[in-house]
């Protein structure tokens, strides 16, 4: 049964394709999201091939203060892949200057002229309330809450729209992060490693490390390798039927 990865910034690693070489040879669907249309554009070609690593088109909100949102670049891309990401709001202090903006960009790339029959790995860091009403509005159908971190009464409205979180090992370390995945029903979770950003054992996480990551979260959540597999097949099942 293969490994899961729905959220990893493998152009952030040293050797990028060496990386990615490594989540093909253990066999782990990987969903390599990126921060830039002009990034996606720059790794396109290489990573066009791979069976198991799949290329993300994003735009990290964090960024919109240095770099302008590329929209003709991004509708040129957008035909080429079903896995949007990373994209969302973050509201943090540091970044309440280019709120608007970051919604208005967010609001773009979930229209419902893209959004329908693709994947969404969806950032909302202080920011889940508009993160919430810009998908319900733009009819986001398939939509993955990276690292949810936000309030609890808001993630049960997440779930009331059948939206997927995708869960990391430092979310194991912290209370709300414990609250978080207590609250996420069986059937919505998935796995992340964020990498190379989130640590495991203090070390920087690398696809050979995936397997015993997933044996540490079933000490909490039994069957949980079996459980992320059946979700995102069924998400890809759903994102196709759509």
């Amino acid at each position: 049964m293969p490994l899961i990865d729905t959220h990893v910034h493998i152009d952030f690693y040293p050797y990028p394709n060496q990386i990615a070489d490594s989540y093909e040879k253990n066999r782990i669907y990987t969903l390599f999201v990126t921060n830039l249309p002009e990034l996606y554009e720059k790794h396109q070609k290489a990573f066009n091939n791979y069976k198991y690593v799949r290329l993300c088109l994003g735009y990290h909100p964090q960024v919109a203060s240095d770099f302008e949102f590329k929209y003709q670049l991004f509708e040129k891309y957008i035909s080429d892949t079903r896995y949007i990401g990373e994209v969302g709001l973050d509201y943090k202090e540091e970044f309440k200057e280019i709120r608007q903006k970051q919604y208005e960009i967010f609001d773009f790339v979930t229209s419902p002229h893209f959004s329908k029959g693709r994947v969404y790995s969806v950032h909302s860091n202080h920011s889940e309330d508009d993160v919430l009403k810009v998908l319900v509005n733009n009819n986001v159908k398939h939509a993955i809450l990276h690292w949810y971190s936000g309030k609890l009464t808001t993630l049960d409205k997440f779930v009331d729209n059948g939206y997927y979180f995708s869960i990391n090992p430092k979310m194991l370390l912290t209370k709300s992060g414990q609250k978080a995945i207590e609250r996420i029903p069986k059937n919505l979770l998935l796995f992340e490693t964020d990498g190379p950003f989130v640590r495991f054992n203090k070390k920087i996480i690398y696809p050979k490390d995936i397997s015993n990551i997933y044996m540490e979260i079933e000490r909490f959540i039994p069957d949980f390798k079996e459980i992320v597999f059946k979700n995102f097949k069924r998400l890809l099942i759903e994102k196709d039927l759509s």
